[in-house]
């Protein structure tokens, strides 16, 4: 079985031996992983925290192993191990179990030609869904997760910091539940993602303009990192906002007490997705992505081989590439 595991000499495609299948586990050879912006942290080295570890947490693939009961059909990978006995995972909030393991992270991933998941994990894709396409739930699901966090109202003014895929999704899970939906952009191709999903596009220098003029009640902010953006995301904001924090920093923010507190804006934090109004939301976004599924095909950018997985790495890294969503092809 080949598989891309990330060592301190960079990323290594090895033949590695996968082992007997472990109870309540199924073997699934993955069509599809797509490289999410955490993972380009750790390949970027603005962490270290994971070495000699299988990435890939955008997963789609089919049974091989242990599939007693499921069906042949394709299956999208919740990428959360959790307890499934604490009082979180009780309440349905498995995205905060103290000893969830993330697949990708803790567990090995899906940037391989096979992965051993958990039965809880898998979820059903339908046949009208591309496999290619379905490697999207996982990043929708946040963005699904960040926007009913925001408790959007039909008069909602909205701006979302950042226009990569994770902010793309909230800008147009936000569009029909909004009055105005605006985001940021730096590179050509969010601009033109923004225009083809019907947002209001701003730059690094308008988007300070914008909000002044149209007030937002609902910032959604995206971009993580090391950037300001949790300050950008208060400044944004009309008095007695709701601040949605979705993106992932790998450095300690300082957030300006005095604005947050003259303003007294709401902020919350959206990890991953757990269990919302309407049921599971990793299980809800298959069915929001099948619904915008035309809209959002562009999204999809880049393909490379798991051979070429350093190329994909590259590629998605470097934004004059193009590249909005790059996904790796194992099998």
């Amino acid at each position: 079985m080949l598989s891309s595991i990330w060592t301190s000499e960079g990323m290594v495609v090895e033949d590695v031996d996968p082992g007997p299948l472990a109870p309540g586990r199924v073997r699934v050879s993955v069509t599809a992983c797509g490289i999410c912006g955490s993972d380009l942290h750790v390949y970027a080295g603005r962490t270290t925290k994971h070495k000699d570890v299988v990435m890939g947490h955008e997963i789609v693939g089919t049974i091989i192993d242990g599939s007693a009961g499921l069906s042949d059909s394709l299956y999208a990978i919740e990428p959360l191990d959790a307890c499934l006995k604490c009082n979180y995972c009780a309440a349905g909030a498995t995205n905060i179990c103290p000893d969830m393991k993330f697949i990708g992270i803790d567990e090995p991933g899906g940037l391989a030609e096979f992965i051993d998941v958990p039965v809880h994990t898998l979820h059903p894709v339908p046949a009208t869904l591309p496999p290619l396409l379905a490697s999207l739930v996982e990043p929708m699901a946040c963005s699904y997760r960040g926007v009913a966090l925001g408790r959007l109202k039909i008069e909602s003014r909205v701006l979302v910091l950042g226009a990569g895929t994770i902010g793309l999704f909230a800008g147009l899970l936000a569009r029909d539940r909004a009055a105005e939906v605006a985001i940021t952009a730096r590179h050509p191709q969010q601009f033109d993602a923004a225009r083809k999903l019907g947002l209001t596009s701003l730059n690094e220098t308008e988007w300070e303009d914008w909000a002044r003029d149209r007030q937002p009640d609902v910032v959604i902010e995206t971009v993580g990192g090391a950037a300001d953006t949790i300050n950008d995301a208060i400044k944004a904001s009309q008095p007695e906002a709701r601040v949605v924090i979705l993106g992932i920093f790998t450095a300690n923010s300082q957030v300006d007490g005095l604005m947050l507190v003259a303003k007294e804006v709401d902020i919350v934090g959206s990890s991953m997705y757990g269990v919302g109004v309407h049921g599971r939301e990793f299980a809800s976004t298959i069915d929001s992505l099948a619904r915008y599924s035309s809209e959002v095909e562009f999204m999809q950018t880049h393909q490379y081989p798991l051979e070429s997985v350093t190329e994909a790495f590259d590629t998605a890294l470097d934004k004059r590439s193009g590249a909005i969503k790059v996904t790796v092809l194992p099998r």
